[in-house]
């Protein structure tokens, strides 16, 4: 099953993910707002 990550800021959808994913030091930067967000997933 996939999961959205939301960005903080604005409360958009940034990227899927799996459950089961891990995610750390990964930067995006949001469409919407325009802010750099780290992507961080634990299982």
């Amino acid at each position: 099953m996939k999961k959205w990550f939301i960005c903080p800021y604005c409360k958009k959808k940034i990227v899927k993910y799996e459950k089961d994913a891990n995610s750390k030091g990964v930067f995006l930067l949001c469409k919407n707002c325009k802010k750099e967000i780290e992507i961080r997933i634990k299982k």
